[in-house]
């Protein structure tokens, strides 16, 4: 009797402990926080003078310990560096360069705002003329855990697209084959958001039973209407679906304009759409675009961001053409398709020997106009990549490392752990954290945005079974959960506790940002609390 009750003891402990690690899945976070901390203090890519560029010119926060653009001083022997932070107090240090980076005294320096001077000194010990200055917020560090997740992230994938499926501007996909533009102006960008309503509702199909041929009824439709609108055979950008459409939001502004990132998401969804539905003219509108980017592609290797109808280039800006090689990727690994290996190959190449050197990842949003280098920088793109070379690891044992530089580099300048940098036009008070914002131009809370980091820590995390990697994952997945509204499962857009949470208010949610972040939640719900050990 003695041994039963041990052992019903151990067998209670045991679940208690279970179900007392359920929502940290056994993380050890004093760890991580720790290691986090430590990590903080090395720079991200620090760029030389006339050798490697600084990509932060317009940064304005900082995790890891940053270095700034400061010419050699004439007749200056070193430099005082001057870091007054908001406490009032002041953190110095002396270095012979004047871009050395601030890990010396990073540890030191409390969150909030933070003004730096540096100043050239003489043989003689005396400054030289006015010194550099610049002012940034030092953002907070991993220190989890943050969130509890209020439901299972299946469940909550799940009701999100219910929400979504249920939708007047979804259900007359399925009753009039037509986006109801009056109802859900978003549909001003066809590629993108049309495009959305094909993924989601594929995605739908595949977990809801009773409204699962309803929801392919309305996928179809959507991309028929998408392939019947697109660029006709014969013109220089054939086949392509368009940006923009109509005259709402940016769409006037910008008719007749294409960007070239999108058609290739596109294809994507009709090849998924093909895989489901075995058409042969869904695999064939994916293999068409195929053909227009063979067509258009620069010597360079990759391609102007936007175009004109008539081919020529709106503005001089490159894109940064991760979709469009996971794409040609596709074609070859899946349909054994291999005419488009050379143009997938220039590509790659493009942005090996540009964005990756560079660390250029602008912005490339129908919605934003392009600007010049570095203005507004975003994570979309780098994290894409650093999924992608986390998935190719095994090719050069450099990629793991090219991919973390990476993904701090989206941490740095993207992700809100805790305590927003101030700013009043922004409602940072409001905020849910964590968080990830989508680009300068929008240094705002976007779900998306949290989703596309969700993915890329987890494919971290697969590739090098690095705990942090799986952290961060897991917390702002957690996190996703938490913003979702209890009573409808709708997963808002934007994540601020103010009238952007209301439909009525004029911050519609959009689609595709709802429709990526379910997908993603559905890929890592199968890393649950009872198999975590073994696949996440």
């Amino acid at each position: 009797m003695r041994l039963i009750n041990k052992t019903n003891l151990l067998v209670t402990l045991f679940i208690l402990t279970l179900l007392s690690c359920k929502n940290n899945f056994n993380i050890n976070y004093t760890d991580i926080n720790k290691k986090t901390a430590q990590e903080s203090l090395n720079p991200i890519r620090p760029g030389i003078p006339d050798k490697v560029p600084f990509w932060n010119k317009y940064s304005q926060q900082f995790i890891y310990a940053p270095s700034f653009d400061v010419s050699p001083i004439k007749y200056a022997v070193e430099y005082k560096y001057t870091a007054m932070a908001c406490d009032s107090t002041e953190y110095t240090f002396n270095s012979d360069k004047p871009y050395e980076k601030l890990s010396s005294i990073w540890d030191k320096i409390p969150v909030g705002f933070v003004k730096l001077n540096i100043c050239g000194i003489n043989k003689l010990g005396t400054q030289i003329g006015d010194p550099y200055t610049f002012s940034f917020y030092k953002a907070a560090s991993f220190k989890g855990p943050y969130h509890e997740k209020v439901s299972d992230y299946k469940i909550s994938a799940e009701r999100a697209l219910e929400y979504e499926f249920k939708q007047d501007y979804i259900q007359n996909w399925a009753i009039n084959g037509t986006p109801d533009t009056a109802s859900y102006n978003l549909y001003c960008y066809p590629s993108k958001i049309i495009g959305a309503v094909v993924e989601t509702m594929l995605e739908y199909s595949k977990i809801s039973e009773p409204n699962k041929e309803k929801a392919l009824k309305i996928a179809i439709n959507a991309a028929d209407y998408l392939i019947n609108i697109s660029e006709k055979k014969g013109t220089p950008l054939e086949f392509f679906p368009p940006t923009y459409a109509g005259k709402q939001r940016t769409a006037k502004a910008f008719r007749n304009q294409f960007m070239t990132i999108y058609p290739a998401h596109t294809a994507c969804t009709y090849l998924d759409l093909y895989d489901t539905t075995n058409r042969i003219d869904y695999k064939e509108a994916a293999l068409n675009i195929a053909g227009t980017y063979k067509k258009l592609q620069q010597a360079s290797g990759t391609w102007k961001l936007k175009l004109w109808s008539d081919g020529s280039p709106v503005v001089n800006n490159d894109c940064i053409p991760i979709e469009i090689i996971k794409f040609l990727d596709r074609l070859e690994s899946q349909y054994k398709i291999k005419e488009y290996t050379d143009v997938r190959n220039k590509a790659y190449n493009w942005i090996l020997n540009n964005a990756l050197k560079t660390y250029n990842w602008s912005g490339q949003f129908e919605d934003v106009a392009p600007i010049e280098p570095y203005k507004n920088l975003s994570k979309d793109e780098a994290s894409a990549f650093a999924k992608y070379l986390f998935e190719k690891k095994n090719q050069d044992k450099e990629f793991i490392k090219l991919a973390d530089d990476l993904l701090r580099f989206c941490e740095d300048q993207f992700i809100i752990w805790e305590k927003p940098m101030p700013r009043e036009q922004y409602n940072v008070a409001e905020w849910i954290t964590p968080c990830v914002l989508e680009q300068y131009a929008c240094y705002e809370p976007i779900i998306a945005s949290t989703a596309n980091m969700i993915d890329a820590y987890s494919a971290g995390y697969k590739a090098t079974k690095n705990d942090i990697y799986r952290a961060k994952a897991i917390e702002l997945a957690n996190t996703v959960t938490v913003s979702q509204h209890a009573d409808t499962g709708r997963y808002p857009t934007y994540w601020q506790l103010n009238e952007r949470q209301n439909k009525e208010s004029g911050y519609i949610d959009w689609l595709n940002c709802t429709g990526y972040c379910a997908k993603i939640m559905l890929e890592i719900s199968a890393f649950d609390e009872m198999n975590i050990s073994k696949n996440f």
